[in-house]
């Protein structure tokens, strides 16, 4: 009987698009709010990246440039070759020039003392390289050894190692000599200059590190301002979220209670549903009418496809029957046969219980075809197919049609006593039983069988052809004795 379909069935796009409305005004409606305060956190934005962290960038070169001028520094000081230490001085310039500039007082107040310092260094350095080669000139007139060695160590000492208290002891043994006053004066000179370069060093680098604490001070109070901008900006931005995500979660909870009963459990009925119809067995899957047209399309859709697999599975349950069954005895086929065979040796093999296998074939059948016809040859094969089939009554047991006029007969988990009696139960009956023609009752056909039989406790050396082969071994002994026995294998 069909399912009564509700009343009302609205569609679902016209409830989801009249929804969708009602959340899309909302939505414009916590976008207005918050309008404002995104036009706060755009404007702080912009003052953050556009003033704030150049700054903050320019400080920081402007921070280099001083470690770059006190490396200069150290190496016009300590440098010999005069070359070098004119290309350092004006690399230096070139640094303190760019502060002159700075807007800023300060900077370009210290920018033009520690530019006169680094004047005054290299021109002192310089002033002691003319009065140390004037010295070195003057003691080449001279040709005592002590002399020579003066003048060897003079050329060799750097003009900043040139110190009064420090010159080896051979200058002191020169002092005597008359000529020696006014060199010694010219190295005393140098030495004076030494500390002078000194004190001057310690200036102009504590200058330096005035400017540096200066700059630091003032990235810091950048840092610190920005990171407070930041912090505001991130607050403000929290504030928005947590509106905005208020707002939606409201409505997402509304839509839920608003369509829990019409959209969410028919959907999952309906996957119930088609879960279902994996096990509905015998009958077909049946549902509820839904509330939205598509959904109930859908369901009406489940329901026809319900019944399709039903009848599917039944065609494919007939094929599977047909695939096993032998057409004429309705015993299992060779297919089915070699399957049920492998699993039980398998079984036989983890359980270590014995296997038995019969190889069942009619005597002179091919003579009674000949004699009576096919139809008559079919007709004996069916009769003696249902007495073998009395004998599977476990589980495990299969009687099946080996081909021909063979037969085989699986007995697992039986007592070797058990497979004799049950062999030659099936060949007395067979013997004993009368086949009468279809159109002539007062001919009756006795038919005897030939039984080989194998019993044996399946170990994994074992196969089933091999099984097979020792029964059917047994068979041809038992028709080689005269047929109507039994025989094992």
């Amino acid at each position: 009987m069909p399912s009564k379909r509700p009343i009302i069935r609205p569609k679902l796009s016209v409830t989801v698009l009249v929804v969708s409305l009602v959340f899309v005004v909302m939505f414009l409606v916590s976008v207005g709010f918050s309008l404002g305060l995104l036009r706060g956190i755009t404007a702080k934005t912009q003052e953050t990246s556009q003033e704030l962290l150049p700054e903050l960038v320019h400080t920081q070169n402007n921070l280099l440039k001083i470690e770059q001028i006190r490396s200069y520094i150290d190496l016009i000081y300590w440098v010999q070759n005069g070359n070098l230490e004119r290309n350092y001085r004006l690399e230096s310039q070139v640094l303190i020039h760019s502060f002159l500039f700075e807007n800023d007082p300060f900077l370009a107040s210290e920018a033009s003392n520690i530019l006169h310092d680094i004047r005054e260094i290299a021109s002192i350095r310089q002033l002691q390289r003319t009065l140390q080669r004037e010295a070195i000139q003057a003691l080449n007139e001279f040709t005592d050894p002590n002399v020579i060695k003066v003048r060897g160590l003079l050329s060799a000492l750097p003009q900043r190692e040139i110190r009064e208290g420090q010159l080896p002891s051979t200058f002191g043994q020169l002092t005597a000599l008359s000529s020696f006053a006014e060199i010694e004066q010219r190295i005393l000179f140098i030495s004076d200059l030494n500390r002078q370069l000194d004190w001057m060093l310690i200036d102009t680098k504590a200058r330096l590190e005035r400017v540096s604490t200066y700059l630091n001070s003032d990235a810091a109070l950048k840092a610190q301002t920005l990171a407070t901008d930041i912090g505001t900006d991130i607050e403000r931005i929290t504030q928005y979220s947590v509106f905005f995500m208020s707002v939606v979660v409201l409505l997402f909870l509304f839509l839920f209670f608003v369509f829990k009963n019409t959209l969410l459990r028919p959907i999952q009925s309906l996957v119930a549903g088609l879960k279902a119809i994996e096990q509905q067995g015998n009958k077909t899957i049946m549902l509820k009418p839904l509330f939205f047209k598509e959904l109930d399309t859908i369901r009406e859709s489940i329901e026809d496809y319900s019944g399709l697999v039903f009848r599917m599975q039944k065609a494919n349950q007939e094929l599977e029957n047909l695939s096993r069954i032998d057409g004429l005895t309705g015993l299992a086929n060779r297919r089915y046969l070699d399957e049920i065979l492998h699993e039980e040796m398998n079984r036989a093999m983890r359980h270590q219980h014995a296997l038995a296998l019969l190889m069942i074939d009619i005597d002179h059948f091919k003579g009674l075809n000949d004699q009576y016809g096919h139809q008559v040859g079919d007709h004996c094969l069916k009769v003696i197919a249902q007495i073998i089939k009395g004998y599977t009554q476990r589980t495990g047991e299969l009687a099946a049609r080996f081909g021909g006029e063979e037969f085989t007969l699986i007995l697992p988990e039986i007592a070797h006593p058990d497979v004799w009696r049950i062999a030659e139960s099936i060949r007395e009956e067979c013997s004993q039983t009368a086949i009468y023609l279809e159109n002539d009752f007062s001919i009756s056909i006795q038919m005897t069988v030939s039984i080989g039989f194998v019993h044996q406790v399946v170990d994994v050396t074992d196969d089933a052809e091999a099984l097979l082969k020792k029964a059917d071994q047994a068979l041809y002994q038992a028709k080689a004795s005269g047929r109507n026995c039994v025989r094992e294998g």
